[in-house]
């Protein structure tokens, strides 16, 4: 610049303007333009020859020698090759291309070959016996065959129907009635690669190193000793889909397996496509797994502070991997078609010279990073995609519209009702595999509907339920179908979920998902009917093999040997395939000459304080008093309330025998069943709504336990209480009348004073008279097996918190409260040895000081074994989760049920005569609405167990706990006591039972028909 501007300076100032040193204005255009022209036609040519370099095989015409004089004069005789791959790598990757011309073949053949009759199951099971299963309840798709029979020969269902002729030495196990099912297919999970015990060995569920591994694969983590494996296969699941994680936004390869135990523990072995060959006819998928939305931004943006930190990043991630793999598809395709054109050039039927032939200049292009996603844009896999929200949703059906390739499944996807026009944009019809009623654990899940099966299906969209194994228990996936079903899921439909659904996502519905011939033999009969209430298997049958139960699975030297059990379940034939219809009975108001009002909505409202029911069936009362009108020649009950208070109750309180309020409402319950609201504990209900996200929690406690005035300073629920949240309502529709909440802690022992208070107040603690029924619920600690504390130190902590403060005053100090049995201590905790270690403290301080502490167990997933103890010295147990599951260490040695174990904890604790009670897992799953199923659930199988103790589970039993039974009267229903409770139309432990009533709860007025949403 300086150097230019120096000789302009030098310039003579009275040089000519129009010297013919300067050229004039005309000509220098004219420069400019050839100047322009020839620069951008060598940029074109340069850029032209640059790009087809890149994307065009190079063709080399090879001569047979070059003279190298002009290069080596000191070697005149030498010769060189062209640059070109060796005919090997060529036929080599000849054969990449014939591949993936016969792979799409092989998909038209077996497309075409669907409806043929199988020969064969190639995994059938050897040694397997056939078996004639007779006298079975059939179902059939839409229908069922009443007595009818199933014939299992070498792997394969050989027939269906009535009095079928089959060989002699066929074993013929008779149904007796039960209903008879394909196996049940779960297409989420993490079995046996996120295996029971909880060890951080065992997780190989993600590979978090980078958003994009559609490289990574499950069979090469697949554990065939996950002890899940048995306990999932015992629910009547006899095919899943593994798939990795949704940690990543591409997560890489999943396989579909059978659960039947292999004795060379291959998990190549358990693969379904094991064994498959050319004589099948059939087409061996891939599986793929990829995720949108939270789980991947939350933790590469959230933790790692690297993209992708939104959903902008993560679309610009995955179009830029498909658009990779596009390209590579691409040259692939360009690599076949040259090497196709040179082979055409080859000599037939006589020896190729190598030196005479058409090189190519490069390999087949492959890459290991994008081989998986090359093959799903040639529809090779079958691709399954963790989606929640319409956004994500629309943005994974776009990207397969523009880089042209098919999603099966859309999984969870729990805003999918909203958008069903959305999905159908696609070009398949994508299943949106979901849950039946779990919500509410992030932002992305606060949308779900209950309805959503009935709302996707009549928009023609297939449903499937799954169940996100160990998230929830792959084992009772059923429960799903059967929420959806109480719902008002069609009952076929709600069966077809779990079965041909998923065969048809998962393209296998030419082996599995429906009782049909030529099928494998993948039966299960049920023990109650599959839409019951704790239904579950008696017979499960894999590749024409019954699963037995009772031995090794998984040939470690850990695996449980299961106790037998003597006695039969006891139930009639008739009720094996029973499934009720749903009662139609509901409540409505009469009119007694009383000026009573008779506009329902007018009603249930809150200025209704007093009013009659009548036309009861059942109140269950307390532990020791159920009203049932078949103990009063078939009499209707009824409950009178006058002020919030219940003022008679019985069979007694006619106009005849009472005398009834005037102005009142008198409500026909139609034959309702009434139990006392129900009382959730265990979780901090009102103290969070969304775990994901902190800005709508109370937040994690955090005592200082070596604090000396810790007494002062010991946090309280009570004051981070927030009411009226999502959850609260949900649990107060659903008869959730109370709960007791602790507070929130994260790694820290002492949780806190838990708060007892009612579920339906509407706005603040401080507008309902009744809203809190105890500030000092009890103290809680939680034993922590992954903070800075060893067990043993946080053992000695609570002994030491309780006998160094057992001679403080009381009444300033909640540590000696709870050491002189003021207060109830909970403690959250599953291992026997710990229970035990607790056990001891109560021992020391009763015989040392003289005082009986009132220990409660929370969790108690191995209480059973110590249940003697446990109903020695008086400790009840609060069991959460209810139906207990081997997920950490802790816990590996609860019992999981039949036909597993013979018994649950439950039943143990019941038959030591340990009080016990259920808590709620609603922060992981928003489940405390459905408290009354897992109260009723071990009606199934204990014949010993009374529905009224079931109710106690979660009423009376837990208040009794708190001691809140006796000082406030919750939790049971008595003549001046506080009218708290919930009415139904039919009774509580069957699905479709809806709710007529709920009263209380800090809510004003009865709450007539509430509805879930």
């Amino acid at each position: 610049m300086s150097e230019a501007f120096n000789v302009a300076k030098g310039s003579s100032p009275t040089r000519p303007l129009l010297n013919s040193d300067f050229p004039n204005s005309h000509s220098r255009k004219q420069q400019k333009t050839r100047l322009i022209l020839i620069i951008s036609a060598l940029a074109f040519f340069g850029t032209t020859c640059v790009y087809l370099s890149n994307h065009l095989p190079t063709i080399v015409l090879q001569k047979s020698s070059v003279d190298a004089n002009d290069f080596w004069n000191d070697h005149p005789t030498a010769k060189v090759v062209s640059p070109g791959i060796s005919f090997e790598s060529f036929e080599r990757g000849l054969a990449q291309c014939q591949h993936t011309i016969n792979v799409k073949q092989e998909q038209i053949r077996a497309d075409a070959n669907k409806t043929r009759i199988r020969h064969r199951n190639p995994r059938a099971a050897p040694n397997a016996p056939n078996v004639l299963i007779r006298n079975g309840h059939v179902w059939l798709k839409d229908h069922y065959l009443e007595n009818g029979e199933i014939y299992l020969n070498e792997g394969l269902i050989a027939g269906i129907g009535r009095n079928l002729k089959v060989p002699k030495d066929t074993r013929v196990l008779d149904a007796g009635g039960r209903v008879v099912t394909p196996g049940i297919i779960d297409m989420h999970s993490h079995l046996a690669v996120d295996s029971l015990n909880g060890l951080t060995a065992s997780d190989d569920t993600n590979e978090m190193t980078n958003p994009t591994t559609p490289y990574v694969r499950v069979i090469d983590a697949l554990s065939p000793t996950d002890p899940g494996i048995k306990i999932v296969a015992s629910g009547g699941i006899t095919t899943t889909l593994i798939l990795p994680g949704s940690g990543n936004l591409m997560g890489g390869e999943a396989a579909v397996i059978k659960l039947r135990p292999t004795e060379t523990l291959s998990n190549e072995d358990m693969l379904i496509g094991a064994g498959v060959s050319e004589e099948d006819e059939e087409f061996v998928w891939r599986y793929m797994k990829m995720a949108c939305g939270e789980n991947p931004k939350s933790y590469y943006g959230g933790e790692l502070n690297r993209m992708p930190m939104t959903r902008l990043g993560e679309n610009y991630l995955f179009r830029r991997q498909f658009e990779e793999a596009q390209k590579l598809m691409r040259r692939q395709d360009d690599w076949c078609d040259a090497a196709t054109r040179v082979s055409k050039t080859f000599p037939v039927n006589k020896p190729i010279n190598e030196d005479k032939i058409t090189r190519l200049a490069e390999h087949y292009p492959e890459d290991l990073h994008l081989e998986s996603l090359v093959a799903l844009l040639r529809k090779q896999v079958n691709l399954n995609v963790h989606c929640y929200l319409p956004q994500d949703l629309e943005a994974m059906v776009r990207h397969s519209l523009e880089f042209d390739f098919e999603i099966a499944a859309f999984h969870h996807a729990l805003s999918a009702w909203q958008v069903p026009e959305i999905i159908k944009r696609a070009k398949t019809n994508i299943t949106v595999a979901t849950f039946g009623d779990m919500w509410g654990y992030k932002a992305e899940a606060w949308n779900q509907n209950v309805h959503a099966p009935k709302i996707l299906d009549k928009a023609g969209i297939p449903v499937a339920f799954k169940s996100d194994h160990p998230v929830t228990n792959s084992r009772d996936v059923i429960h799903e179908a059967q929420k959806a079903h109480h719902y008002g899921f069609n009952e076929h439909k709600a069966l077809a979920s779990l079965t041909t659904v998923p065969a048809n996502s998962l393209r296998l519905s030419h082996r599995i998902g429906s009782i049909e011939v030529g099928k494998d033999a993948d039966i299960v009969i049920w023990e109650r009917h599959p839409l019951r209430l704790g239904a579950r298997p008696k017979h499960v049958f894999i590749d024409g093999e019954e699963m037995d139960f009772k031995k090794s699975w998984t040939k470690t030297i850990t695996e449980q040997a299961v106790e037998e059990k003597d006695e039969e379940l006891l139930t009639i034939e008739k009720e094996r395939h029973y499934l009720p219809s749903f009662p139609q009975n509901t409540m409505h108001l009469e009119d007694h000459g009383l000026d009573n009002p008779h506009v329902l909505h007018e009603v249930c409202s809150d200025k209704v304080e007093t009013f009659v029911m009548r036309n009861i069936s059942q109140i269950y009362m307390n532990a020791s008093y159920t009203l049932r009108t078949s103990d009063y020649d078939g009499r209707g009950l009824y409950m009178i309330v006058e002020d919030n208070e219940i003022a008679c109750i019985g069979f007694e309180c006619d106009r005849d025998h009472f005398d009834w309020p005037r102005s009142s409402p008198v409500f026909e319950m139609g034959g309702a069943v009434i139990i006392p609201g129900i009382v959730s504990t265990g979780v901090p209900l009102g103290l969070i709504e969304i775990q994901a996200e902190k800005t709508t929690q109370d937040g994690y406690a955090k005592n200082d336990v070596s604090d000396p005035e810790l007494y002062k300073k010991i946090v309280r629920a009570f004051d981070g209480l927030k009411l009226n949240g999502l959850h609260l309502q949900k649990a107060f529709k659903a008869g959730v009348t109370s709960a007791i909440s602790q507070p929130m802690v994260d790694s820290e022992l002492l949780a806190g004073i838990s708060v007892a208070f009612r579920t339906g107040v509407e706005n603040t603690i401080m507008d309902a008279e009744d809203a809190l029924i105890e500030e000092e619920a009890a103290l809680n600690f939680v034993i922590q097996h992954s903070g800075a504390m060893t067990v043993s130190k946080q053992i000695a902590t609570i002994r030491n918190l309780l006998i160094s403060n057992i001679k403080s005053d009381p009444l300033d100090n909640i540590f000696s409260r709870a050491a002189r049995g003021l207060i109830p201590v909970i403690v959250q905790v599953d291992d026997k040895d710990e229970i035990a270690s607790l056990l001891l403290i109560k021992q020391k301080i009763a015989s040392e000081y003289g005082y009986d502490i009132k220990l409660v167990i929370l969790g108690g997933s191995e209480s059973h074994l110590v249940a003697e103890h446990l109903a020695r010295l008086d400790v009840p147990v609060i069991l959460m989760p209810a139906r207990c599951f081997p997920t950490t260490w802790q816990s590996r040695y609860c019992l999981t049920g039949p036909p597993v174990t013979p018994y649950t904890n439950l039943d143990i604790l019941l038959k030591h005569h340990v009080r016990v009670a259920l808590g709620s897992t609603d922060v992981d799953n928003g489940d405390a609405r459905n408290l009354i199923w897992e109260a009723g659930w071990n009606l199934a199988h204990n014949h010993d167990l009374t529905p009224q103790e079931a109710v106690g589970l979660v009423t009376w039993n837990v208040a009794d706990i708190f001691g809140l039974k006796d000082s406030h009267g919750l939790g049971v229903l008595k003549i001046g006591g506080k009218a708290d409770f919930v009415a139904y139309n039919s009774h509580p432990f069957e699905f479709g039972t809806r709710v007529l009533m709920v009263y209380g709860g800090g809510h004003p007025g009865p709450t007539c028909f509430p509805k879930q949403s």
